[in-house]
């Protein structure tokens, strides 16, 4: 009887702890847009690997892969002044990756999340432009809301 109860109790704990540890797993958390710009697309970056991109609205979500681990990173979406005369209109982008010297070989993967009205061709809505991300195969449609 008492090896019974001591199964039931340890049975108890180890579900109220698993059901925790699912908790937490549902909890997701939304990382804030950072404003794309227009600038310098032709500068330097460190480097990094884009693993897929795509865009709702008017955010462009981008997933990285980087190696580091001992310094900050900083990941910028710099669009370029020019628009191609082609319909629809196109617009070079780059992510430039600022790695600090990180010499560290840790394998980061990262979702960056970037506002881009300042890339639209327009901002009048329905206005439509093609975004060419620099080291992503296809390219992005972008319609201005």
């Amino acid at each position: 009887m008492k090896i019974l109860s001591a199964f039931a109790i340890c049975t108890l704990l180890f579900a109220c702890a698993n059901s925790r540890k699912a908790n937490n797993n549902i909890e997701e958390t939304k990382q804030e847009p950072v404003a794309a710009q227009l600038g310098d697309v032709t500068a330097d970056s460190d480097p990094l690997t884009i693993k897929s991109a795509s865009i709702d609205g008017n955010i462009v979500t981008i997933d990285v892969e980087y190696s580091g681990g001992c310094e900050e990173h900083w990941v910028d979406l710099v669009g370029s002044f020019a628009v191609m005369k082609s319909l629809p209109p196109k617009r070079s982008i780059k992510l430039m990756h600022t790695a600090n010297g990180d010499a560290c070989r840790k394998v980061i993967n990262e979702t960056l999340v970037f506002d881009i009205s300042a890339l639209a061709a327009s901002q009048t809505p329905g206005s439509v432009i093609t975004l060419i991300l620099d080291g992503f195969k296809g390219e992005l449609t972008y319609t201005y809301p």
